[in-house]
């Protein structure tokens, strides 16, 4: 079906592809101005995210109130300061490099604090710390998972779990795991000061001098732990590595007691030398050497680049305020936007605006497949319908920006005993897995385990032939797979990205009685990623009337406290059915489509989410490829509010204001009525940059 034809279609194949030749334009444009006049700053927009062009977004610069001009691009130094020179790190490239410091008696400890400067390039590769812990990629620490109650236990361990920062370590008494999880993405790409600490009772953790996490342990974690100490990478008692950082560490400081808030606050950006209870120090700075010891670092593949942070150069600006507040209705075709800000050593600031219009064209599409387990079963001819379901996808991708699959589950219909329906799945799913434009690994997918998936059906237990097909070899390599709970994919998890926002979905495996383990594990994927947009997808949630089977309200009441979980999706249940609750102020909406029982085993109908960050919409829709059909009854087409801020094309660059007092201010002209607008202000002195959060604002028609 051509996308133009479907029924009140959020977006045109015509339009797309005349945005997309736009875009094109637009980047190489931006390109060639980039390379005439990259030190003039001249090149409008954002070249690292090419979408918008549309027209909406007003000319840059339109009047500065405090009489400045536009500066130099955002990564100079503001007229008539004196930057910083070049600082140095070390960097991991996520795949084989790494430092160690061999055993390293002196950093076995018992009540410590690891702190240092980190940058995030990439997801790098996660370590376990044991049964019971977490999966962290390694900044540094004193080993890893390898053994429980004796001293080749973890003595600590440091770095990232998901998006977020993550300790560990394993007792004296019996090997047991203690873990602590943070609450806040840690951005890619910026530099960050992290700490953790540990007094004798309480883990916390901090972020940019923040305390962003603490949990109780009231244990002694194994100080005499023979396992090595390592940076960027864990190591076990004989050396050897597993986890990975891609990234970069410098000014990293290892302290025998746990340093207070204040401490850590006062003194992040500062190269500390000396202090009671240090026990070792690297600056990292060009060399692995300890500034404190003997316990210089083997460095194997990392190397030393020029763009460390900047320390010892005071501290970054601080944000007083911004005008407009959010979601404030603007009339008229201009608005002014302000920013208060203050610098510590009262340097001049550099304030500059961006600024985005959000329309149809940043929408974008989810494909979710309910139960196919009619379609594989032999001698009834309906492969195609499963087989044109996948097709439809790949061939319709980029008409209708389809971002990801999710599979409900009953792939095939009689578990492990006919292998010809597992290869009838493996063909139509396999071809999500080609490359497509922007998509190397292919189109993003996830498959719950279904009750006829298992390997006797309904019998809650092992899923062998799925796992021989869907396990987790077939997955692992794909940079959209995140991993799984325990030694197979029966429960697993992947991300996918739509217009500069993340999603994550939870895949859970049919069980009217899920494990705790299970749930918690989940709930920790979903927290460990809190700027993602959270769905999880389980083969039973809800039945015909709406109401939570067993498994759905056990799901629900493990997870409803989660902020970023907003959707559940299941199969199951030959219907159509929907409900939405609300807890604490946060609305989760749960939807059910299963087609198994109508003509044909569904006659292939499948669901098609398609999401608008302008209106902040999930608009839901049902359709067939085979038969070229839409159902547009009310329990088959409707639209849910859904949080999409942080999802559309790309922030132009509006306007530049040396500031001279607060606020900087800067009125923009030529807005279009009935536009939704988004923006936010960086904001730098000689050394740093500070950013403001994104704020929105609707003209009125």
């Amino acid at each position: 079906m051509d996308a133009a034809e479907r029924p009140f279609s959020a977006r045109s194949a015509a339009f797309l592809v005349a945005h997309r030749l736009l875009d094109d334009a637009l980047v190489r444009a931006r390109f060639l101005c980039i390379l005439s006049a990259l030190a003039l700053g001249a090149c409008g927009g954002d070249v690292d995210n090419p979408r918008g062009g549309d027209g909406a977004i007003p000319a840059r610069d339109a009047s500065v109130s405090d009489g400045g001009t536009p500066t130099q691009d955002d990564d100079a130094g503001t007229p008539g300061c004196e930057a910083a020179p070049p600082a140095r790190a070390l960097a991991f490239d996520g795949t084989d490099d790494a430092a160690s410091m061999g055993v390293a008696r002196p950093l076995g400890l018992a009540r410590f604090t690891v702190e240092a400067w980190v940058r995030r390039d990439g997801p790098g590769v996660a370590a376990g710390t044991g049964v019971g812990g977490v999966q962290v990629v390694p900044i540094a620490g004193k080993g890893r998972g390898e053994d429980d109650g004796s001293n080749v236990d973890c003595n600590y361990a440091f770095g990232f779990v998901g998006d977020v920062l993550g300790a560990d370590f394993e007792d004296m008494a019996t090997g047991a795991n203690h873990p602590v999880v943070g609450r806040t993405r840690v951005t890619p790409g910026e530099w960050h000061h992290v700490a953790v600490t540990y007094d004798g009772t309480t883990w916390r953790l901090y972020l940019d001098g923040a305390l962003d996490g603490s949990a109780r342990a009231n244990a002694t974690p194994r100080a005499d732990s023979i396992q090595h100490f390592g940076i960027g990478t864990a190591l076990d008692s004989m050396g050897r590595a597993a986890g990975r950082l891609h990234g970069a560490v410098s000014e990293l400081r290892v302290w025998d007691r746990a340093r207070t808030a204040e401490e850590i606050a006062s003194a992040r950006f500062e190269r500390v030398a000396t202090g009671e209870g240090l026990v070792g120090r690297w600056a990292l700075d060009g060399d692995a050497a300890d500034a404190i010891g003997d316990l210089d670092a083997t460095i194997t593949g990392a190397t030393f680049v020029e763009t460390g942070p900047v320390l010892d150069r005071g501290l970054p600006p601080t944000i007083t305020g911004t005008i407009p507040s959010d979601d404030l209705a603007v009339t008229g075709n201009s608005v002014e936007l302000s920013v208060g800000a203050t610098d510590p050593e009262g340097d001049a600031l550099d304030v500059t605006f961006h600024l985005r219009a959000l329309g149809e064209e940043d929408g974008f599409t989810v494909v979710v497949l309910p139960d196919t387990q009619y379609y594989t079963v032999d001698d009834r001819n309906l492969e195609r319908f499963f087989y044109d379901q996948t097709q439809w996808i790949v061939d319709n991708h980029d008409a209708y920006d389809i971002r990801a699959v999710i599979h409900n589950g009953d792939l095939v219909n009689n578990g492990d005993s006919q292998v010809f329906q597992w290869r009838v799945a493996d063909r139509a799913m396999t071809t999500l897995e080609g490359a497509l434009p922007g998509m190397p690994d292919g189109m993003p997918y996830g498959v719950a385990v279904g009750n006829h998936d298992l390997s006797v059906v309904s019998q809650v237990g092992p899923a062998t032939r799925y796992n021989e097909f869907f396990g987790v070899e077939r997955f692992e390599g794909r940079a959209y797979y995140g991993g799984h709970y325990g030694s197979t994919n029966d429960e697993h998890w992947f991300t996918f990205s739509a217009g500069g926002m993340d999603f994550v979905v939870v895949d859970m495996k049919f069980d009217p009685e899920p494990d705790a383990a299970v749930l918690a594990w989940a709930r920790r994927v979903l927290e460990t990623h809190p700027d993602h947009f959270g769905i999880v997808n389980a083969h039973y949630i809800l039945n015909s009337a709406g109401n939570f089977g067993p498994q759905g309200q056990a799901i629900y009441n493990a997870l409803r406290s989660v902020r970023n979980l907003h959707l559940m999706t299941c199969g199951h249940i030959s219907a159509e059915s929907r409900r939405n609750d609300t807890f604490e102020g946060h609305r989760i909406d749960s939807m059910l489509a299963d087609y198994q029982s109508r003509e044909n085993g569904g006659s292939g109908f499948m669901r098609i989410w398609e999401f608008s960050p302008a209106e902040g919409e999930l608009t839901v829709r049902t359709y067939s490829p085979t038969l070229d059909r839409w159902e547009t009854d009310a329990n088959s087409e409707f639209t849910l509010r859904v949080p999409l801020r942080g999802a559309g094309g790309v922030f132009e660059e509006v306007a530049r204001a040396e500031r001279g007092a607060s606020p900087a201010t800067a009125t923009i002209e030529g807005l279009e009525p009935g536009r939704v607008y988004e923006w936010y202000a960086t904001v730098r002195d000689c050394d740093h940059t500070v950013r403001t959060p994104v704020s929105r604002f609707t003209t009125t028609p």
